[in-house]
């Protein structure tokens, strides 16, 4: 799940690259003499897998920016993804909100890449 906009980034570049891996070794699987044509494949779909669950996160990543998502969840343990979600929905940074609960940047950075599982119960609400 892209959580920011350097992911986002990050993520788009790397689809790029990944588009263009696939595009080479399409164009070479023909010409492609030493290579067992179940291995090019296979390398194919391994790459448009990859390709597909990137677009995936980059469009989960937009509609929750433009606010096109509503956020439910089922179980207790859907909760930190759904804080994640709930913050980029409301347009707000992780530094945003960091500043609005009075803590680092780095700390919500930390928070969100562990999914909150070191988070107390307190400070869950506190973000919530």
């Amino acid at each position: 799940m892209i959580q920011n906009e350097r992911q986002y980034k990050v993520t788009k570049a790397k689809l790029k690259d990944l588009e263009k891996e696939l595009s080479k070794l399409l164009e070479n699987r023909e010409s492609a003499t030493n290579t067992h044509p179940r291995l090019m494949r296979m390398q194919s779909a391994a790459l448009e897998d990859r390709i597909q669950m990137m677009y995936r996160e980059i469009a989960e990543y937009k509609d929750l920016k433009d606010g096109k998502v509503r956020i439910t969840i089922d179980r207790l343990s859907e909760l930190p993804i759904a804080l994640i979600k709930a913050r980029i929905s409301s347009g707000m940074t992780q530094g945003e909100l960091a500043d609005k609960i009075g803590i680092k940047e780095q700390q919500i950075q930390r928070y969100e890449a562990n999914h909150y599982q070191a988070v107390g119960f307190d400070r869950l609400l506190v973000i919530a």
